[in-house]
């Protein structure tokens, strides 16, 4: 089995000293920033609790029938809930499956092990179903609920489970590991630009994203200087996996308002773009900043369904436009 990532070892080293102690609870909700590796850490924890030559050691022994099973992918223990293809979230039937194999005795006579990721994304009746396996779950059942967003959890879920929350590393654990990753000159930016999580920081170097970042942001400047038409740009964004045109104006928005309100550059997340947000704080309305705010995060609410991309990113950058208008 794989080593866990440097900045997860002591929270595994908790749970393995609750696992040695009996104490270990049916029912998990690791939660965290996103990139900081909450879904292998629930891996690992799976792994472990099926290793059937387990010892108090943190990791599974990687030679027993379990661990061969679990590597493989076909551990008859161990179940994973997602959402299907095309589908943007966990249904009520997907539950019911979950819930109707837990009933049944382990096939090892050891754990069951679910993992439900993003647990955030089950409809209302998928948790209202699972609430009869969290309040009477079978013998040796560990649920283990990943999510980002525990708010977006019904409070009947959340109360059920014991919170693991995994941490944002020391900076120099974090930049070690970037640099161990062939990221050393640029590191300290990717992982501010990360808010701290070393996994994000990694792929947004793997796909230069500071350059993609430097054309998002040179096309709203040409935007309000009205170089740049906004439906022009709105066509290629609206392309953008997971609105990452969308959410890093949204991150910009945030900066330029807390240049304005603090009047300090080093307040910015943004490092990368200092130099042209404090250009840009100098000549926006903060009341046309804070509508625009609030705009963006009602689309990116929207965009969870089934709604026009296009047409909700025309509608920011028009709102933008305007602001070179004012």
């Amino acid at each position: 089995m794989s080593d866990l990532y440097p900045w997860l070892e002591s929270s595994r080293d908790s749970l393995t000293a609750v696992i040695n102690q009996g104490r270990l609870p049916h029912a998990l909700l690791l939660t965290g920033q996103p990139g900081l590796g909450k879904g292998e850490f629930a891996t690992h924890l799976a792994a472990q609790l099926l290793c059937e030559d387990r010892t108090d050691a943190c990791t599974p022994c990687g030679r027993c029938p379990g661990c061969l099973q679990f590597r493989a992918g076909t551990h008859p223990d161990f179940f994973q809930v997602q959402p299907e293809e095309d589908a943007t979230v966990i249904k009520v039937d997907q539950i019911r499956q979950l819930s109707e194999k837990l009933s049944l005795s382990s096939h090892q006579g050891g754990y069951q092990v679910a993992v439900l990721n993003p647990a955030d994304t089950m409809n209302l009746n998928a948790a209202n179903s699972l609430l009869k396996t969290l309040e009477e779950p079978s013998d040796n059942t560990v649920l283990v609920l990943i999510t980002a967003q525990p708010a977006q959890l019904p409070a009947t879920v959340r109360s059920r489970c014991q919170q693991v929350r995994i941490e944002i590393p020391d900076s120099k654990v974090a930049l070690d590991w970037l640099q161990q990753q062939g990221h050393g000159e640029v590191a300290q930016t990717y992982l501010q630009l990360a808010h701290g999580a070393p996994l994000e920081a990694l792929k947004q170097a793997q796909v230069d994203s500071i350059g993609a970042r430097r054309e998002r942001f040179a096309a709203l400047v040409g935007i309000l200087e009205n170089r740049v038409s906004p439906l022009l740009v709105a066509q290629g964004w609206c392309k953008d996996e997971d609105m990452q045109g969308i959410r890093w104006m949204r991150e910009w928005l945030m900066d330029l308002l807390r240049i304005s309100v603090s009047g300090q550059i080093n307040q910015v997340r943004s490092a990368d773009l200092q130099d042209g947000l404090l250009a840009l704080a100098r000549r926006l309305d903060n009341r046309m900043l804070f509508e625009l705010l609030e705009r963006i995060n009602r689309t990116l609410r929207l965009t969870a369904g089934s709604l026009n991309r296009q047409l909700l990113t025309e509608d920011i950058l028009l709102a933008w436009a305007a602001q070179g208008k004012g």
